[in-house]
């Protein structure tokens, strides 16, 4: 039995890549906030720790974020507060159920 005959040449591997790039803006993630798909694009300006919030040790870079169309509008008219919950974004002030803790806002 040769096990590599099924294995394809790296040339190959790269070129098939291609099936798992982001094509038309969608990146398959889910809004932070309600679960629908994201919209938001790797060029859209991600969130920064407002001065005097107790929020803890935050990633050196924050991760992109995720947020629908409808979350990222509130967001970027301030009717949407985000926090970041030891690992990842939520709305702020909200309970974690995932943490156990309230979401305090950057």
């Amino acid at each position: 039995m040769n096990e590599t005959r099924d294995v394809p040449a790296p040339e190959e591997s790269v070129r098939d890549l291609s099936e798992f790039t982001d094509h038309g803006g969608t990146t398959g993630a889910g809004c932070v906030v309600c679960g629908s798909p994201s919209t938001t694009q790797p060029t859209d300006p991600r969130p920064i720790e407002s001065p005097g919030n107790e929020v803890g040790p935050l990633p050196a870079t924050l991760p992109m974020l995720q947020l629908c169309d409808e979350h990222w509008s509130a967001y970027r008219t301030d009717w949407l507060l985000l926090g970041w919950c030891v690992d990842h974004y939520a709305e702020a002030l909200r309970f974690c159920d995932l943490h156990q803790r309230e979401v305090p806002p950057l």
